[in-house]
This record gives C-alpha cells, structure tokens and sequence, in this order.
C-alpha cells in the first residue's frame, strides 16, 4: 500500500468519524428537544390542567405547532440551492439548533396564554426543522458515499431511540415541575449540539455557480405528468372537503397548507429563471419530480403514517380512566423507547441478510398485529404492551426509513430524504387528529379505534408490490439490477 493511499484512506475515515459524530449527536438533540419528545408531556398537561383545553384541541394544538415539519421539502430547497457563507449544512444545523434553544427559553417565560404558547411553539419548531433537515442531508451523503443506508439509518435511530428513552423518563417528571424546568432543559440540549457542530464540522465550501448559459436556458423544461396533477387534484378535493365539514376544518385547512407547499414546489420548477442558484435548484426538484422510485416510496409512507393514531387518546386514558401518574406516563413511554434502541442494534446487524421487500413486510405486519394488544391495556398489562410495541414500532420504523434512503435521487439529498419525513411527520400528526376526533366527534370506543389502526396498517401491505423491484429485492450492499 502506498503512502498516498494510506493517507487517502486515512482522509476517508476522518471523514466518516466527523459525519458520524454529527449525524448522531444532532438526531439525539433535534428528537430529543422537539416538543413531541421532552416537551410532550409537560406541554400535554400544561394545556389539559392550566389552559383547560380537551383532547381534540390537544390533538389540534399540536399538529399546528408541529406544521413546520411538513415544511421540510421547503427547508431541502434552501439547504441544497442556498448555501450561506459557502455552507449548504453546517449553517443550517448551527443557526437551527441556536435559535431552537432561543425559542425554548421564550417559551420558559411566556407559557400562560394559549396564542402566545402555540406561535412561539410554531417558532420552535421551525427552527428545530431548519436543523434536522441538514443532519438528514449529512446522512444521506454519508449512506450514499460509503454504501451504508441500513447501518448509518441504523445509527440514527440509536441515538433517536435514546432521545426517546430519556426524554419520556424525564419528561414524565418534568411534567410535575414549573414548565420553565422543560424549556431549560431543551434548549441546553440544542445549543450543546450546536456547538458540537461548529467545532466538529468540516464542511467544504460551497462553491459559487457560474452564470447560466444560453443552451442551459433553452434546455426542455419540466412538465408536470398527470400523476402529479391528479395528485394535488386529489389533495385538493381532500382539502375541500374537510374545510366543507365543521369537524374535520382544522383537518382541511392542514391539507391545504399541505397542498400550496407542493404548488410551489411545482411553480418553482417550471418558472423561467436565469438566477443560477434557483436554476440549480430547479434541477434538484426536475430529479425528484421526475422519479418514479420516490414518489412510490412516499405514497407508501402517506399511507402507512395517516391510519388513526392512538396518541393523545392513549394518554388521556391513562390519565383519566386508569389514574395512572405523569411519572408512570413517562416511564411507559421510555420504557417502549428502550425497547426500541435494542431493535435499532438488531437491524443494524442483520439487515444485510435480507431483502428490503422481506424487512417491510415483516415489520409492518407484526406491528398491525401487536397493535391489537391494546385491547387488553390495563395496569398489569401496560408494561408488557409497551416493551413489544416499542420493539415492534421501531422496526417498522427503521425499514420505512431504509425505505426513504434508498429511493432518494443522488444531488438532491437534504430535499429527497426532507420530502420523505415532511409526508412522515404530517401523517403523525394527522393520524393523531384523526383518532381523537373519531373518539369524541364521531364517539367512537378506544378499543374499535385500536381495531381500525391495526386493519388499515396491514392493509397498506397491499401497496408493497407496486413499488419499484430494484430497490425491494436487494440486500444492502448488493447493486441493484438495472
């Protein structure tokens, strides 16, 4: 071996180390922070015992606070096509982290009225987005680079699942504690990790586009095909409909919010432009528009995360019916989060022994199955349910992100991978207003509610063969079939 080689390699694992160390230290930060996590019983109970606010409000306070991530194709533009100072990631992942923690120590002092609460929420969450919308492009320029989807996707989930374990556990003790205890805690999290990436990150500078020439210019434009017509037709008449209902119009106008950020998506794509950056920009959104491979892949998350969630139902369960305490709450919910982190070290250690198609298909599966248990929660059973569901729930998880990976164009990673999470992220909260809403509109029982979130989860099975084989039959490692 050659001293340039050795030195190339050893240029190669700094490299590596440095995406490691930021992948992991900024999913631990930007989960654990996020108001659904550390937040989420603390603010839970804060609206339910201070504001006096119900379930269905809950459910609606949260999915407004958290809109922000439906957003994320929006922040992939301007990460990729926008760098600041020459930085396409390091930037956003400091400035995001930093104004996070700002907006937690806002939220520290001004908790006590219902607006205020929920805009600078809003704020948060924005800014917590900007963040993880970097680390996600990180990741996939590092699972690409080294040919490590399962494994790199693996150590996220690791450090996310410890995020899960310990924000729960002390969340559930926070929630008995001034909320300013959370909003300390939170935002020490998003500045340390903001730190970490100013120091560890060395990112090559972006370099400055060349003007664009005239056959660049005349080049064929992008025309949008009818499945992405019929798509935003179908997102459209969705939209209205909902708004038409009184029930359902915080739903309709959540999807049409949801529907203009695709229409400018489009619009910024198909715009006559000579600016180099949005020219640039416009080849990113032609390469994910025009791949088949990845619009499959997000119908198939679509489908999978917009089945009526147990969420805030569960909780007010535990509450009100089982007595169960805020510390109990927090330490069910850790515990489920700890069960995942052992699912995150197993599929790291043997997704190279099967296809995708097989990793989906079983995860799925035995989530709809295990979903059923929550017919018999009760107290003596609680612990069990949880522990399964949590070692289930993740491996699910960990094969629709390897899902998300893999059919993300290369070029265009921050946007490809943030698309993914945005329809991931609005169909939670989504699923969450739609459970409740059945629950106290529609007067469904818990239990029928848990029936259907079993059934349509493995009904969505029934997608699987549509998507494309290329990526569904190979392990990882293995080059798929042209």
């Amino acid at each position: 071996m050659t001293e340039r080689s050795e030195t190339s390699e050893s240029a190669s694992a700094a490299k590596l180390r440095a995406y490691l160390i930021i992948v992991s230290v900024a999913a631990f930060a930007t989960t654990f922070a996020q108001q659904r996590m550390v937040g989420s019983l603390p603010t839970l109970f804060l609206l339910k015992e201070n504001l006096h606010v119900g379930k269905e409000k809950v459910a609606e306070f949260f999915m407004w606070a958290t809109f922000a991530w439906n957003l994320k194709p929006l922040a992939g533009v301007l990460i990729d096509a926008f760098p600041i100072f020459g930085s396409r990631r390091k930037a956003y992942l400091v400035l995001g982290t930093v104004g996070g923690g700002a907006c937690w120590g806002a939220l520290g002092l001004f908790h006590h009225n219902y607006a205020t609460l929920l805009t600078l929420s809003v704020l948060l969450n924005a800014a917590i987005v900007f963040a993880s919308t970097a680390m996600g492009g990180l990741q996939v320029e590092a699972s690409q680079a080294f040919a490590a989807p399962g494994r790199i996707t693996s150590l996220r989930q690791i450090f996310s699942s410890g995020a899960m374990l310990a924000a729960p556990l002390l969340g559930g003790w926070l929630a008995s504690q001034a909320y300013g205890w959370t909003a300390g805690v939170a935002a020490a999290a998003l500045l340390a990790a903001g730190i970490v990436a100013f120091v560890v990150l060395k990112e090559e500078p972006s370099h400055t586009l060349s003007a664009v020439s005239d056959a660049e210019f005349a080049r064929p434009r992008y025309r949008p095909g009818l499945g992405v017509v019929l798509g935003n037709l179908a997102l459209g008449a969705a939209s209205l409909g909902c708004l038409a209902n009184e029930d359902t119009r915080n739903v309709g106008f959540s999807l049409m919010a949801l529907l203009t950020v695709f229409l400018l998506i489009v619009g910024l794509t198909v715009i006559p432009t000579r600016h180099p950056v949005i020219f640039k920009a416009q080849g990113q959104l032609t390469q994910i528009l025009a791949s088949k491979t990845l619009w499959l892949a997000v119908v198939m998350l679509f489908l999978i995360y917009m089945v009526p969630g147990l969420y805030t139902a569960l909780t007010f369960k535990q509450s009100d019916e089982l007595h169960f305490s805020k510390e109990l709450i927090g330490t069910l919910t850790g515990w489920e989060a700890a069960m995942g982190l052992g699912a995150a070290f197993i599929y790291g250690t043997t997704c190279k022994r099967f296809t995708l198609q097989t990793l989906l298909v079983t995860t799925v599966l035995a989530n709809a199955l295990l979903t059923l248990t929550y017919l018999y929660y009760r107290a003596d059973t609680a612990i069990y349910i949880h522990s399964v569901g949590g070692f289930v729930g993740i491996g699910s998880e960990l094969a629709l992100m390897d899902l998300a990976v893999r059919s993300t164009p290369k070029g265009c990673e921050a946007l490809g991978f943030a698309l993914m999470m945005s329809i991931r992220n609005f169909g939670i909260s989504m699923s969450d207003v739609i459970g409740t809403k059945m629950i106290d509109v529609y007067h469904f029982q818990f239990n029928q509610l848990v029936i259907i979130n079993a059934a349509t989860t493995a009904l969505v099975l029934l997608f699987v063969p549509l998507l494309p084989r290329a990526i569904m039959l190979v392990r990882e490692g293995e080059v798929a079939p042209r």
